[in-house]
């Protein structure tokens, strides 16, 4: 079942903890297909892409340049947001550090939104895009100031609504917050704003985040090895209410990023870790279903891809993925029926 609103509509206030038992040895693997879209030209960092599916943008984490790639036609690319030496929000005073992109979304099929990090700053920023094949006017639309903050930039995501009504922020390093959220009229930002996000206790922050088909934030994390739960649990939030829906175990032991399929619901994760027998780095399709007359989650390795970082989900049939390691590579997974049960391992 892959509609995940089913589980908690008939429940909306309830919270569910279950202990899952561990995933079987033998990995359940769905038949895919690999579609190489781009091989060792860059290193790429966070992606995105619009409700469209026609372009996924992609961060040069080598370059600091945002890039956008045809994803069904392999090769085809082009810059579009070259990189700034500048701080975004002083164009006078020359900037000490280079403004860098960490995380993106897409506000709309003509605007991105970018969270760069200049030094200990941190900031929002919106961009208008050019026609395919074009690189964009580099000046920022808008700017908002997130804060000043040490630490890794890793797990920070942008995760925009379907309804294109709010954002947020997420894996801010301490002390900012965990989560923040922006709202948004037309192509501009509001202010940003703690109000009904949720407020994860230290040392718990979020991993990842999506948006499911009803709009509800969907954040991953870790809770603390004091608790009785080891592995990572998926959180639903109402956008009125800073308390989950839903708190449900996933069975996995890291979760680096997530996307839902708009047209059915389904939740897709990358997890995994290298050289695990029984949760193998790759694609991971999360579905709801029900153990013991109570709510669970049956994760699902559709396609082992070592080094996996970043995903987007076009279609129910296509997904983009970015890898890291040796050989960088961003490539088009497309889905058939989970008919195959032995490993489909990518190169």
């Amino acid at each position: 079942m892959h509609f995940w609103r089913h589980l908690w509509t008939s429940t909306p206030v309830m919270i569910v903890w279950l202990g899952l038992a561990p995933l079987a040895s033998a990995v359940e693997v769905a038949d895919s297909k690999a579609v190489v879209l781009l091989l060792d030209k860059m290193r790429a960092g966070d992606l995105a892409a619009p409700a469209s599916g026609q372009t996924v943008y992609a961060i040069d984490v080598e370059q600091h340049t945002i890039v956008a790639l045809d994803p069904f036609e392999p090769g085809k690319r082009w810059t579009a947001i070259s990189h700034t030496s500048e701080n975004p929000t002083d164009k006078d005073r020359p900037a000490e550090k280079a403004a860098i992109p960490i995380a993106i979304g897409c506000v709309d099929s003509g605007t991105l939104a970018i969270v760069y990090r200049s030094g200990d700053e941190w900031f929002l920023r919106t961009q208008r895009l050019s026609p395919p094949g074009r690189t964009a006017d580099p000046a920022p639309q808008q700017t908002i100031a997130l804060g000043t903050a040490t630490g890794s930039a890793e797990g920070v995501r942008v995760a925009v609504s379907h309804s294109r009504n709010w954002l947020v922020v997420t894996g801010l390093p301490e002390p900012l917050p965990a989560v923040v959220r922006v709202p948004i009229a037309g192509s501009r930002l509001g202010a940003v704003t703690t109000r009904n996000c949720p407020r994860p206790l230290p040392p718990l922050r979020p991993s990842a985040a999506t948006v499911s088909g009803t709009d509800e934030l969907v954040l991953f994390m870790t809770p603390p090895a004091a608790e009785l739960a080891q592995s990572i649990f998926v959180s639903f939030y109402s956008p009125l209410n800073s308390l989950p829906l839903l708190r449900i175990e996933t069975g996995l032991e890291s979760i680096r990023d997530a996307a839902f399929c708009r047209s059915n619901d389904t939740l897709w994760v990358i997890a995994g870790e290298p050289g695990s027998q029984t949760c193998p780095e790759g694609i991971w399709r999360l579905d709801a279903t029900i153990e013991h007359a109570r709510q669970a989650v049956r994760a699902t390795c559709v396609a082992q891809i070592a080094a996996a970082q970043s995903l987007v989900c076009l279609s129910d049939k296509a997904i983009i993925v970015a890898c890291a390691g040796a050989r960088p590579q961003i490539v088009r997974i497309d889905q058939t029926p989970p008919v195959l049960r032995t490993p489909n391992v990518l190169p």
